[in-house]
């Protein structure tokens, strides 16, 4: 099993990784070392599957790269965007508390758009949750919230 300080960042970098390809619909499984994503080919006529792995050690050049990119950019933050909404799920995951994801799946989204996760609890017991996206999206905009008031001491010290 690989051991991660947290989901939420390694799904942001893996959303980053995955939007740079242009990828949107994807299935997302967990091995020993590392996370191995099928994705639809983004490209016309649209009938290939793309397959990308991410060890620990790319997913660190990943977000060393997304942070300078971060830093350069005043862009407009999306909610939507695919590396929030994996942000998202990962905070979710990580607040189940010893839960490790084995599976994340956006193929088959119902009428209500819901990520599939599947993951194992410490007591080894295998669960799969659908999330709507709405919720994803809550998510990611609480996150955001509680991001801008820390990044910011001086509205803490004044409230």
């Amino acid at each position: 099993m690989m051991y991660l300080p947290s989901y939420d960042g390694t799904l942001r970098c893996i959303g980053q990784a995955l939007q740079s390809h242009g990828i949107e619909v994807f299935e997302l499984r967990t091995d020993v070392n590392e996370f191995r994503v099928q994705g639809a080919d983004p490209n016309p006529p649209y009938t290939g599957l793309i397959e990308l792995h991410f060890s620990l050690d790319s997913i660190t050049i990943l977000d060393r790269e997304g942070q300078a990119q971060r830093r350069k950019s005043k862009s407009e933050f999306r909610f939507d965007s695919l590396p929030e909404i994996l942000r998202a799920v990962g905070t979710y995951i990580d607040n189940k508390r010893a839960a490790r994801l084995r599976r994340l799946n956006n193929c088959c989204l119902s009428d209500d758009a819901e990520i599939e996760i599947e993951y194992q609890t410490r007591g080894g017991e295998i669960q799969t949750e659908s999330l709507s996206m709405n919720g994803v999206r809550e998510t990611a905009v609480d996150m955001y919230k509680m991001r801008t008031s820390i990044s910011n001491p001086i509205g803490i010290l004044t409230r």
